[in-house]
């Protein structure tokens, strides 16, 4: 799915420890023209972003040894890194999820399995300096 925006020079960090998320991301944002960093842990990314300014950062809130809202305020706490948007993604969205993400920095949140669709929207508001709220994240009550 094609939003007829050429992507080509848009470079996308994904961050998360599940290998078939972060495989099925970069396949994905690679089809869509993307240039595609990935990254298992919060170490990795940290050496990737020591010498690369992505546009945009895919980071997954359960990571080992630093979470994703914690990673999140470190990443923007470095002024060249500051304005990059982040988009969280996570597993087990609750009603302190919105909150998080915005009390985090981040501009997004979508909750997995990803519809790649909907997660593409987001990347690309959010590219556009767009907050976009998730269409299906779930609440228990």
């Amino acid at each position: 799915m094609s939003f007829g925006a050429d992507n080509s020079s848009k470079i996308v960090m994904v961050v998360d420890d599940d290998e078939s998320v972060l495989s099925f991301l970069t396949f994905s944002l690679k089809q869509e023209g993307f240039q595609v960093l990935s990254a298992k842990n919060p170490e990795e990314s940290f050496k990737i972003l020591a010498n690369t300014q992505p546009h945009l950062i895919l980071l997954d809130i359960m990571l080992p040894r630093m979470d994703g809202f914690a990673m999140c305020k470190k990443i923007h706490a470095d002024p060249r890194l500051a304005n990059v948007p982040i988009l969280f993604i996570t597993a087990f969205g609750d009603e302190n999820s919105l909150p998080k993400t915005a009390d985090a920095g981040a501009q997004g949140l979508i909750e997995k399995p990803i519809m790649f669709d909907e997660l593409l929207l987001q990347i690309l508001d959010a590219l556009n300096g767009k907050f976009s709220l998730p269409t299906r994240l779930k609440f228990s009550a």
